[in-house]
């Protein structure tokens, strides 16, 4: 026992690496030689068979809820805006304004976002946004003119953009390497449930006097809920070692990933080891060639821009008009049918959540964008359909403050055609499966890659710089839809989207990295090697292999080797 006693001493005094070795002693020798606060060997080396902690799922759980926000707010303008043009008599360029002007707020934010999560850490910018939440919310359910209106969309439109970084991050840091995808993908289950939200407080509130007001201003009552719930949440412990706090980082870890003390610092070294070896940079550093930062950058950016061009946002915040364009005519039965849409983006974004630790980020990728691809054609088949046999096609152009169906006198009623049914359910199926395929594939797994991609130093730049791009695509994209589609129709708009989504497919399989299973801390320092071979998909980022880990922590004592080398006997 004496000899035990001094070798662990020995050991800890030279700081050897025991990143998968302990000596199972008794707990008499271990309290006498470790710290206070060290748990109990046998309790550590289970917690590397244990499923992450409660505080974790709860942490994750409180910061997702940004994510309803961000889905509420985007989704809920796809009923409200009617009843606003009816109620403020606006125009058509009024109209797009309000729907445009929120992704302009986003834009703002990405501007400095990176200063603010670098500054007040990952928590407290989700706390800010909450509040900022809350009063854009008041804002807009207050408002008595447009200008009032606008102001409450573009503070809105900022509180998106931030959260849906901080949030991101914040999972991404906290979470086990394990279980990182899943835990960040509850942020795009928050998105859906919330756009599911939007939906049914639409149906809800369609027939009432004044129902935008309800619309806009409940979400205040969500941002409330988290702003208080994240008060009682830690900071993450990336953001601790950053700040020199590495005692609270390890704490930190051993309340989130419930293990004991010696694991804790462990984990904290390495975060510790990582910071240290990456000096702190700006925004250009992103667009160098140094740690291969430009091909990371090259896989960032052109997810977020992939997943704006092929069509998501005008589907989101037309989603009332498309699917009145597809034969549920009526501002309720329209509105009933987002709902069943807002249903399929749930269920998709769970699957996804299932998945993409399993099958990995490449995988839904590719399969979610290939039916994309699959539904768009579709879409664009049965348009053209309907232009050529009838002559039209049930398109929205803006006229009298509101969008109404070309060839028709009234939203209420569907126009009389002779079409068959089977195109309209063949419309309406394409558009489910182009949701569905979206909602697993672009909707969760961009932002599981921006969180993954870039190291600890220049990750707020690059999701700040992700989140600029994709919310200025959007304002374009979203912005001149009503016009596009009004001068070019409804057959070259889903032609448009149909090349996009072909585009990415192919980008996808030609440059984007599997990542699963891998910490933060392995992906970086696989990712600024060199590329000496090509990648099974000629990628031009090196291949990012899931290291095996042994598990199995008991090594006996006649295994374990001393400084020199040798055999302990």
């Amino acid at each position: 026992h004496f000899y035990k006693r001094c070798h662990l001493r020995q050991l800890r005094s030279e700081r050897m690496v025991a990143d998968d070795r302990l000596v199972l002693v008794s707990q008499a020798e271990f309290e006498e030689e470790s710290l206070e606060d060290d748990d109990q060997p046998c309790q550590e080396s289970l917690s590397h068979h244990q499923p992450p902690q409660g505080l974790l799922y709860l942490a994750s759980l409180v910061a997702a809820l940004g994510g309803v926000l961000f889905g509420y707010d985007v989704g809920v303008i796809a009923g409200a805006r009617s009843l606003l043009a009816k109620d403020m008599n606006l125009t058509c360029q009024e109209e797009e304004l309000v729907v445009s002007l929120m992704p302009l707020g986003a834009v703002s934010a990405s501007l400095v976002s990176g200063w603010l999560l670098n500054t007040l850490g990952r928590k407290y910018s989700i706390q800010l946004t909450a509040l900022m939440f809350t009063m854009g919310a008041l804002v807009m359910g207050m408002a008595d003119s447009l200008i009032v209106l606008l102001v409450g969309r573009f503070l809105v439109g900022f509180c998106v953009s931030l959260s849906a970084m901080s949030e991101c991050i914040y999972i991404a840091e906290i979470a086990r390497a394990t279980h990182r995808g899943r835990l960040i993908t509850l942020n795009e289950l928050g998105i859906t449930l919330g756009f599911l939200l939007a939906f049914i407080v639409n149906y809800i509130f369609m027939t009432v006097d004044s129902g935008w007001r309800y619309m806009f201003g409940l979400s205040g009552v969500v941002a409330a809920v988290q702003c208080v719930c994240m008060a009682f949440l830690p900071q993450t412990p990336h953001f601790l070692v950053i700040r020199g706090k590495e005692e609270q980082a390890g704490m930190v870890v051993k309340k989130m990933h419930g293990v004991g003390g010696m694991a804790a610092k462990r984990e904290v070294a390495k975060i510790r080891t990582t910071h240290e070896k990456e000096k702190e940079t700006s925004c250009t550093f992103l667009f160098s060639s140094v740690d291969n930062m430009r091909s990371r950058l090259v896989v960032g950016l052109g997810l977020v821009v992939a997943q704006q061009v092929t069509g998501q946002p005008n589907i989101l915040y037309y989603a009332t008009d498309i699917a009145q364009s597809v034969g549920f005519c009526g501002d309720l039965l329209s509105a009933s049918a987002t709902v069943l849409l807002g249903m399929v983006k749930v269920v998709a974004t769970v699957l996804a959540m299932l998945l993409v630790d399993r099958v990995g980020r490449r995988t839904l990728l590719l399969s979610g964008v290939g039916l994309m691809v699959a539904s768009l054609m579709c879409l664009t088949v049965s348009a053209t359909y309907q232009e050529q046999s009838a002559g039209f096609v049930q398109h929205q152009v803006c006229v009298e403050y509101t969008l109404e169906l070309i060839n028709s006198t009234s939203t209420s009623t569907c126009p009389t055609t002779s079409l068959p049914s089977s195109i309209r359910y063949l419309s309406f199926t394409a558009l489910v499966t182009y949701i569905t395929a979206y909602s697993f594939s672009f909707g969760p797994i961009t932002w599981v890659l921006l969180a993954e991609l870039f190291p600890l130093n220049t990750k707020t730049q690059a999701m700040s710089l992700g989140q600029a791009v994709n919310w200025t695509v959007n304002v374009l994209v979203s912005v001149t839809f009503l016009d596009v589609v009004r001068i070019f129709t409804l057959p070259a708009v889903f032609s448009f989207y149909f090349l996009m989504s072909i585009i990415s497919l192919l980008f996808i399989y030609f440059y984007v990295p599997e990542t699963k299973n891998l910490t933060l801390e392995e992906i970086s320092s696989s990712l600024k090697q060199p590329r000496t071979c090509a990648h099974k998909t000629l990628s031009p980022m090196p291949v990012v292999n899931t290291i095996y880990r042994n598990t199995n922590i008991f090594v006996p004592l006649q295994h374990m080797e001393n400084t020199e080398g040798a055999m302990i006997t």
